[in-house]
């Protein structure tokens, strides 16, 4: 479970400030999901009256956490990787298969925006529960 503040609410959200932990500050890739060593902030519905100061614990599961990592890291990876060899089979030569490769990472880069404003509708990317503490 991860723990937050809850640091506004606004038009039935709650926006909620979450806390470090100790596994945050050794992270490699912390600045992926927090702004250095600042702490992030979660955009939630909020069906609880949940107040600005409130504690909260917000269980979110391990396969969306999963899926998000490879939605975030390995998709634009593989579709770089991609784009580059038909870009280079097409060609055949390096200045088209580093084309086709930052086609494909801007590619793979706008894919994920796009998800994202989908995957904003679903229940999946969601917490599964939210208790105050």
């Amino acid at each position: 479970m991860d723990r937050g503040t809850v640091t506004r609410t606004e038009e039935g959200f709650a926006y909620i400030e979450m806390e470090l932990n100790e596994s945050c500050h050794a992270c490699a890739n912390k600045g992926a999901c927090m702004a250095g060593d600042k702490p992030a902030e979660m955009k939630i519905e909020d069906s609880s009256g949940l107040k600005p100061g409130d504690m909260v614990e917000i269980d979110l599961p391990p396969q969306t956490k999963l899926t998000a990592g490879f939605l975030l890291f390995i998709f634009p990876t593989i579709s770089l990787i991609i784009c580059y060899y038909i870009a280079f089979m097409i060609w055949k030569t390096e200045t088209a298969g580093i084309t086709g490769a930052v086609t494909g990472l801007v590619l793979g880069i706008a894919d994920l925006i796009i998800f994202n404003k989908i995957a904003t509708k679903k229940r999946y990317f969601k917490p599964r529960s939210i208790r105050k503490l």
